[in-house]
C-alpha cells in the first residue's frame, strides 16, 4: 500500500480537543516537558506517513490559538456538539477524505507507524470485511485495571469485531476469586477510524440508552447495528498508547518522555 503525500486526499486525522474537561480542564494546554499536550498529539500525527491532513478540532479560541501559534492547523467548531465524535463530523462534512481518524487529544506518547498500521487496518477492513470503524485495544495485565471504571472494556468475536465496551469488568470475574489462567481481559483506546459518510450518519443520531449509561460514546455505533473492528496493539506499542486522564498521568507521560529522549527503555 502506498503512502499518502500530505495535502492529498488521503485519510483526514481529526484531533477534538476541548477545555472544559471535568476530570482534567484545560488538558490540551496541560505543559508536557515544555510544549502544549495538544502539541505533542499534533506533532505525532503529522509525522505518520498515511494521513493526507491533520486538523485539531475545538470550540475553544483558548486552544485555537495554541494551535495556530506551534504552526498546526486548527478548526472553530459550533459549541453545541455532544461529544467529540460529532465534532470530529463537523470537519469531515467539508473533507472528500473516504476515511476519517478521531484521534484522541490525549494521546501524547503514541509512535507514529501505529497510527499508520490502523489506517492500513482500516483501508483494508472497510473494503473488504464490510467494517464501518476500527479501534485499538490491548491486553490488560494489570489486576487493578481490571475492576477499575477508568479503564474501558472491550469484549470481540472470533472476527475482533466488538460485541461491547464497558467500564465495568467484563467478562464479569468476582474480584474475590482469583483470576482463571484462560481468562483475557482487553482495555480499549480512544482512537476511532471510520468511513466518512457512516460517520456523518453517526453524528446525526440521537444518543443511545447504552451510550448515556456509560457514558461510552462509541457503544453509539453497535446500538445502530454498525461494525467496529477492534485491532490488538503489539507489545511494543502498548506503553505508547497512553492515555492521559487525569494530572497524575502527565507526570507519568513526563517521565516516559524523558526516558526516551535519554535513550533510555521507557
Amino acid at each position: 500500500m502506498t503512502s499518502m503525500a500530505k495535502g492529498t486526499q488521503g485519510p483526514l486525522v481529526v484531533i477534538p480537543a476541548r477545555y472544559a474537561s471535568t476530570r482534567f480542564p484545560g488538558k490540551p494546554l496541560a505543559d508536557l516537558c515544555g510544549r502544549p499536550m495538544i502539541q505533542h498529539v499534533w506533532e505525532r500525527a503529522v509525522a505518520a506517513k498515511r494521513p493526507g491532513r491533520v486538523v485539531v478540532a475545538t470550540d475553544d479560541l483558548r486552544i485555537a490559538e495554541c494551535v495556530r501559534a506551534f504552526g498546526g492547523e486548527c478548526v472553530l467548531t459550533a459549541a453545541s456538539h455532544r461529544n467529540g465524535t460529532e465534532r470530529v463530523a463537523e470537519v469531515a462534512a467539508a473533507s472528500p477524505s473516504h476515511l476519517v481518524v478521531n484521534l484522541q487529544g490525549d494521546l501524547p506518547l503514541f509512535h507514529p507507524p501505529t497510527l499508520d498500521r490502523l489506517i492500513d487496518v482500516a483501508q483494508t477492513a472497510v473494503a473488504a470485511r464490510g467494517i464501518d470503524g476500527v479501534t485499538a485495544r490491548a491486553k490488560i495485565d494489570l489486576r487493578d485495571e481490571i475492576f477499575s471504571p477508568s479503564c474501558v472494556k472491550v469484549v470481540v468475536d472470533h472476527e475482533d469485531r466488538a460485541l461491547y465496551f464497558s467500564r465495568a469488568t467484563i467478562p464479569h470475574l468476582d474480584p474475590a476469586v482469583p483470576t482463571p489462567p484462560e481468562t483475557i481481559f482487553y482495555k480499549h483506546f480512544g482512537i476511532y477510524i471510520y468511513q466518512r459518510d457512516f460517520l456523518l450518519r453517526l453524528a446525526q443520531m440521537p444518543e443511545g440508552r447504552l451510550e448515556a449509561a456509560e457514558r461510552l460514546e462509541q457503544l453509539r455505533v453497535l446500538e445502530a447495528g454498525g461494525r467496529i473492528l477492534a485491532v490488538t496493539l503489539w507489545p511494543e506499542e502498548t506503553p505508547c498508547f497512553f492515555e492521559v486522564n487525569h494530572p497524575e498521568d502527565l507526570r507519568r507521560a513526563e517521565v516516559y518522555l524523558s526516558r526516551a529522549a535519554r535513550g533510555e527503555t521507557p
